[in-house]
């Protein structure tokens, strides 16, 4: 029997997070493609609840990020310009990754 380190798939979880999220900056698909935005919220979700154990605090993040984005939104900057059933649907997307990642990870 081979053992594994419970860390491994948290640490797995972030690495595809970021890997994830670098690519799509990188290639600039949150402007162009719609859909990744909705992985790396549940993504997002699935790494706090891999390592945030406080409900409260993990709702707070999600939360505050949303709030964060609507804070950087400026008239030359359109990365986070959305509308509110988006960020509906991230808030969603997020709590439904850290149910997952608290529950499995």
């Amino acid at each position: 029997m081979v053992y594994l380190d419970p860390l491994v798939p948290k640490f797995a979880a972030l690495i595809i997070f970021l890997a994830v999220h670098l690519v799509a900056n990188w290639k600039k698909w949150y402007y162009t493609r719609q859909g990744i935005d909705m992985i790396t919220h549940f993504l997002g979700g699935l790494v706090l609840g891999a390592f945030i154990r406080d409900s409260a605090v993990a709702v707070a993040l999600i939360l505050g990020w949303e709030f964060l984005e609507m804070a950087l939104v400026s008239k030359h900057w359109h990365a986070f310009r959305e509308t509110p059933a988006n960020k509906i649907r991230d808030v969603l997307l997020g709590l439904l990754g850290y149910v997952i990642g608290f529950g499995m990870l």
